[in-house]
């Protein structure tokens, strides 16, 4: 297996650090998740044919988090996508492509539906909510096993997805704060890949502070789960908020080894 992190930022603008997104290449598949800004310039950097990408995964629907899928999925199919496209996420992910494609974008797909360069079948997808509490999703030599976390839940569904494949294991985290639920996903895997976005201090005395996990409380976690690697990833960077004094916090708990501090088209052999 193979991550490509395609974007190591978060809301705010930052031509270094795109929007929150990564690809799990299992064999010669390449899994979506998240797509937030410029996640699908990032695939043509990375040389990812993101036209042939058949699933796309949601943690939430932070518009920093899903933002490019709608240039993701319509230029997909403008270079010629024929299947439709699979996406798996929290409540709300059905209404949100209902909302993108039947609406929003229906009198563009319309105007092209019958292009004699464009497929039919390729502006056509099949969204799932996942509501369970635990899902698998298998695949050609690969499963995606899903679990709920937490990130405003009196607002938002959120989800947390580990990938696994010969014995290998890539887990995949949203914005979220700590839960049984997610150390368990996470328990052993080969490489975690989890939000860092404020520093400690201040997501301990902010009133939004409950809805994301510290620098210091992540690498606590993740060490006594037995996590191997921990790639950082959705920096806030702004002023007062820099990401290697976010890192030493994390180093502090978690250790020097293993700790991969993220950046736009990192890729790592898993």
């Amino acid at each position: 297996m193979k991550l490509i992190l395609l974007g190591s930022g978060a809301v705010r603008c930052d031509l270094e650090r795109w929007g929150p997104a990564q690809i799990v290449r299992v064999g010669q598949e390449n899994l979506l998740f998240d797509c937030g800004r410029g996640a699908t310039m990032r695939m043509t950097e990375a040389g990812v044919p993101f036209e042939a990408i058949r699933r796309v995964f949601f943690t939430h629907h932070h518009y920093d988090h899903n933002c490019d899928f709608p240039y993701f999925f319509l230029t997909g199919w403008v270079l010629k996508r024929n299947f439709p496209l699979e996406i798996y996420g929290p409540r709300g992910t059905e209404r949100f492509c209902r909302g993108l494609f039947e609406v929003a974008y229906e009198d563009d797909i319309n105007s092209r539906r019958h292009h004699p360069l464009y497929t039919e079948r390729g502006c056509e997808y099949v969204a799932r909510d996942v509501l369970e509490d635990e899902w698998t999703l298998a695949g050609d030599g690969y499963t995606v096993r899903m679990v709920h976390t937490l990130h405003k839940p009196h607002i938002l569904d959120n989800l947390a997805f580990r990938v696994e494949a010969a014995g290998k294991s890539i887990v995949v985290a949203g914005d979220n704060i700590i839960t049984p639920a997610l150390m368990d996903l996470a328990a052993g895997c080969d490489v975690l890949v989890h939000e860092c976005t404020f520093p400690t201090e201040r997501i301990e005395n902010a009133k939004w502070g409950s809805f994301h996990t510290s620098p210091r409380a992540l690498g606590k976690w993740a060490k006594e789960r037995g996590v191997k690697r921990l790639v950082l990833k959705h920096f806030a960077v702004q002023p007062g908020v820099e990401v290697e004094p976010m890192a030493q916090e994390v180093r502090a708990e978690f250790g020097g080894e293993g700790l991969i501090v993220g950046r736009d088209l990192l890729e790592l052999d898993v």
